[in-house]
């Protein structure tokens, strides 16, 4: 199982949990996110290891501005948190691997995700709330039995530490990994290596 761990910010922080048994890490470019970071320095960037996958954040961003991120950090993949359109995330994927994340709650229209299955490698499914991702709040998982599409997907929003032994229970079969956040916090940005390491030991043997 994929597993990503998004919005990490200081350098100690990211080489801390990048010794943990993860796959992706994100970094959040989204101005308004608590997670927010304008720039990270050479130095933290090169604790993160090659096996690990660096994901830019983007909600809504300008073009020039995610294909500077990626040039800047050799990003792996650009995640998608806003309304970007299908023509949008065409350009990007031209540059860059594409996570597209789509926000669901009760009355979530399943007919606009097929037509970006053919310029995102991944999807991300997380809650719906007014502001983008990073809620804490889950919405209800048995939703995605009307996703029938082909694209693997991850489950975000509001994946805390009890949650492993749910995890391992859901079933889909397009489900390949988990993207975890706010749950896992000391502070804002600031992930807790401890909860973090007993939540996978949890999901790797439950």
């Amino acid at each position: 199982m994929i597993t990503k761990v998004c919005g990490l910010r200081d350098k100690e922080n990211i080489k801390n949990v990048c010794a943990s048994d993860i796959d992706m890490i994100g970094l959040n470019f989204y101005p308004l996110s608590s997670r927010y970071v304008a720039a990270y320095d050479e130095e933290t960037i090169a604790v993160i290891p090659n096996y690990i996958k660096k994901v830019g954040v983007f909600v809504n961003a300008e073009l020039s501005f995610i294909t500077d991120k990626i040039r800047t950090y050799k990003l792996d993949y650009v995640q998608l948190h806003g309304d970007e359109d299908i023509s949008y995330c065409e350009e990007i994927s031209k540059l860059c691997r594409v996570i597209k994340v789509f926000r669901i709650d009760d009355s979530f229209d399943w007919t606009v995700v097929p037509s970006f299955s053919r310029v995102a490698e991944y999807y991300l499914f997380d809650t719906k709330t007014p502001a983008f991702g990073g809620s804490g709040k889950k919405f209800g998982w048995d939703i995605l039995e009307n996703y029938t599409e082909a694209t693997p997907f991850l489950l975000s929003g509001g994946i805390g530490p009890a949650d492993a032994i749910m995890i391992n229970q859901f079933q889909h079969p397009q489900f390949v990994g988990i993207d975890i956040n706010s749950k896992f916090e000391i502070a804002p940005a600031v992930k807790s290596k401890q909860l973090i390491d007993t939540f996978l030991t949890v999901l790797n043997i439950s």
